[in-house]
């Protein structure tokens, strides 16, 4: 049993039924038109996932994966517009040439739209034999009992009727809401620990196509992507010669809320110099929405949650996965990878182990925190550091000054002039490597660290274009509202 149809739902879906494993999966949404994935993102409401028309990355451990897995995926994604996003071919400019290494082939993104990406491989999986789609369906809670409690099955109502239904296996899939911990406590399992940070932002999303016979602008002095502190910004290249532009307000910054309203998100897409060019009406035009012109996303946590306590699951028969367990900040677009990585490190415990889901839950719970808890406490680090200079604090702990000083003017400077690091850097946003993995080696240490001590005069020519006057871009942004 499959809790939740997003990606990480679909990829347990997937991962179980190649194994021979009869799935039903459970979605409280309805099911989306089954004509194209163009009709999809103009039509498919998903109350469930509401992050689904904002930008997404799908990152080079992602694609990767598929490419090295699931290669039915990874071709029906491309045929049906998916782009491959080389990251050392448009490098930043200030850098000598890279030339090519190996493993730079894995530095590769896939571009598309989350509702694609969703499409595509929704289709796959309702064509696999045994599996089973419920629309309609609301999980109230598990069944099982013992100690520890032995998960059968989900209760749940589906069309306004309550309904038991036996599993042996039970996978919760069901996102950043799940209510996993209500529904193991209701069985008397041990309490699920959990930590959570705040990100400290609201994001605002608006999607664009270019006209006929346009084409993306090349790169230019100014970046598509950068974090001026009080606005963070990117451009996503997507499926079907369409685009998005994210931007992100720490909530610090009250004002800038009306970047809701499509004429002040517009104003501050103008005043952005690396954005002005991918909006200019002879090249794009924004791509309608009766509801939403510009999509707006709060509320936004990091958290984790453990289902293994002191060295044993806490309910056996029960997989939590993706966000019900690793929930972190949209911004790093790490949450779709982390989701099919999750489900599919799940497929290699159930091999490793047989039958035996105590210790496929215990090794589910060391692969994770090797492989993606990392990323969780990247990002829990990074926010704390953005809400701090957001809120003009300044942190108490010599450490943390340490350390943002060391990636501010170290790491980030010798992204833009030095090729190693630029390259441990790419590994560690694709989540190739982890943090600790890509700035732990020597090379890439000693290189950060000679680029801080050197000094911010020397590093002039490799700082990022000054960012536009934050009063009078608010100003105009307020009055465009």
């Amino acid at each position: 049993m499959v809790i939740g149809s997003g990606i990480t739902g679909l990829a347990a879906a997937r991962v179980l039924s190649e194994r021979g494993a009869r799935v039903t999966v459970l979605e409280r949404d309805a099911e989306p038109p089954a004509d194209d994935p163009h009709t999809a993102f103009a039509t498919w409401r998903r109350k469930g996932a509401p992050q689904v028309r904002h930008s997404h990355a799908f990152l080079g451990r992602l694609r990767s994966l598929l490419r090295d897995h699931y290669p039915d995926l990874f071709a029906e994604l491309l045929a049906r517009g998916a782009r491959q996003l080389d990251m050392m071919e448009r490098p930043p400019k200030t850098l000598p040439p890279l030339g090519r290494q190996p493993g730079d082939e894995d530095l590769v993104a896939l571009g598309c739209r989350r509702t694609t990406f969703e499409w595509v491989v929704r289709r796959s999986v309702l064509a696999r034999n045994g599996v089973l789609f419920i629309p309609g369906a609301t999980v109230d809670g598990l069944l099982g009992g013992g100690n520890p409690p032995r998960v059968t099955g989900v209760r749940c109502h589906i069309d306004g009727e309550t309904r038991s239904i036996a599993a042996d296996l039970v996978v919760d899939a069901s996102g950043r809401q799940s209510k996993a911990p209500e529904w193991l406590t209701a069985i008397a399992a041990a309490r699920v620990e959990e930590e959570s940070e705040p990100s400290g932002i609201i994001y605002y999303t608006r999607f664009y196509r270019l006209r006929e016979g346009a084409l993306e602008p090349p790169q230019g002095d100014h970046p598509t992507a950068a974090d001026f502190n009080w606005v963070k910004y990117a451009v996503f290249p997507a499926d079907e010669r369409t685009f998005s532009v994210t931007l992100a307000i720490p909530l610090a910054e009250p004002r800038l809320k009306v970047l809701a309203h499509p004429a002040a998100f517009d104003a501050m897409v103008q005043s952005l110099p690396g954005l002005v060019p991918w909006v200019d009406p002879a090249i794009a035009e924004p791509i309608a929405d009766t509801e939403h012109a510009v999509q707006s996303m709060g509320g936004l946590v990091n958290r984790l949650r453990r289902f293994v306590v002191d060295g044993e699951p806490i309910a056996l028969g029960f997989f939590a996965l993706g966000d019900s367990a690793f929930c972190t900040n949209p911004l790093y677009g790490r949450g779709c990878a982390q989701a099919f990585l999750h489900a599919h490190l799940l497929g290699e415990c159930l091999d490793e182990r047989g039958g035996d889901l105590r210790a496929a839950a215990l090794e589910l719970e060391a692969k994770a925190r090797a492989v993606i808890e990392p990323f969780y406490r990247a990002s829990v680090i990074a926010d704390k550091d953005a809400v701090r200079k957001a809120e003009g604090r300044r942190s108490r702990h010599l450490s943390n000054r340490l350390r943002q000083r060391f990636f501010e003017d170290g790491v980030a400077v010798a992204m833009r002039c030095d090729p190693v690091v630029f390259r441990a850097f790419v590994r560690m946003f694709n989540m190739l490597e982890t943090p600790e993995q890509a700035f732990g080696k020597p090379a890439v240490f000693f290189r950060s660290l000679w680029v801080l001590l050197r000094g911010r005069r020397r590093n002039l020519p490799y700082a990022l274009p000054a960012a536009p006057d934050r009063e009078t871009t608010i100003a105009r942004c307020q009055a465009a509202a």
